[in-house]
């Protein structure tokens, strides 16, 4: 790969001198991993894009980290990325094969292949010995990836499935790739904001949406959701840690910012949002870079339809 010869104020000779080498060899081999990350998360605001700039040959949709630079959607975290991080995604192209396999080494991304693994266990709970259809409600549904290798290993599933997104790119090919599973599955396009049923859910769940909310916004979010828990049923929020090692990668090369946050935070939020302390738990997956804000609901105050539309009225008007 072609080297760039720009002259650069903040970066050092040798930083460029490194960055070069890696690009002239298709990116950093598996023993020049960390050494990397720790160079490009100690880049300050000054140098982000003298480092973005080094490394330009690679910043485009071809790679994952021109990828999620790039935001071809529109977005961070949108579904295809997600997706191509599920599926571990390689470029064959050997200018950057290494670089892609440098990305999926990365706690984060290896965080959100947990956190989809996560998910399908919850929903093997949840399915085991029911004797009625379950209904499940995903905020953010994205690609539906999970959905999508849950009923594939689970054909005689009876669970049912509601996934809001607000975007229709992402519903059509969550469709496409659930075109087996359509009976199961009903597709929502609409702002999680603004969503309002008469349904009881036995789950909710959300994988990474909650990220992107300020404070309010998720504590706004867990008030709205919690009434429509059925009785025995809970609440599942992601959310990454702010402890995620990842976190200077993303914000300097990939600009992906997210709302990383404590267990002790998240409780907080469940706390204001009305959830009593002995049905609120903090669940994380292996390497305790996503954790799950998990919230139950031993018994639904909602008997019946009447109350359940009369908190409704006052509540999301």
């Amino acid at each position: 790969m072609e080297t760039r010869t720009t002259a650069f104020k903040v970066l050092k000779e040798h930083e460029v001198q490194f960055l070069n080498t890696l690009l002239a060899k298709g990116g950093p081999d598996e023993h020049e991993y960390d050494l990397f990350l720790d160079f490009i998360s100690r880049v300050n605001d000054e140098g982000v894009k003298e480092l973005r700039e080094a490394i330009k040959p690679i910043m485009n949709e071809e790679t994952m980290i021109g990828f999620a630079f790039v935001k071809p959607y529109g977005y961070a975290g949108d579904f295809k990325i997600i997706d191509m991080i599920y599926q571990k995604k390689v470029n064959p192209d050997p200018r950057f094969t290494k670089w892609d396999k440098w990305y999926h080494a990365q706690h984060a991304a290896k965080a959100v292949r947990n956190r989809k693994e996560f998910f399908k266990s919850v929903l093997a709970e949840l399915d085991e010995g029911a004797d009625h259809p379950k209904e499940v409600l995903i905020l953010g549904s994205g690609p539906a990836t999970d959905v999508y290798e849950y009923l594939t290993d689970h054909p005689d599933s009876g669970l049912r499935f509601d996934l809001i997104d607000l975007d229709q790119r992402a519903i059509d090919y969550a469709k496409e790739k659930n075109a087996r599973f359509l009976d199961r599955l009903n597709f929502i396009r609409m702002n999680v904001l603004r969503y309002k049923t008469h349904k009881f859910y036995d789950l909710i769940w959300s994988a990474g949406l909650f990220d992107y909310f300020k404070e309010k916004h998720f504590i706004y979010l867990l008030r709205k959701y919690m009434p429509y828990v059925a009785e025995g049923g809970e609440m599942i929020i992601g959310n990454f840690s702010d402890e995620n090692p990842s976190t200077g990668g993303m914000h300097s090369i990939l600009e992906w910012h997210l709302n990383q946050r404590s267990p002790e935070e998240l409780v907080y939020y469940a706390l204001e949002a009305g959830a009593k302390r002995q049905n609120i738990y903090v669940d994380k997956e292996p390497l305790g870079v996503n954790l799950f804000l998990r919230v139950k609901n031993p018994a639904n105050p909602f008997k019946n339809p009447e109350s359940f539309i009369s908190w409704l009225t006052v509540n999301n008007n």
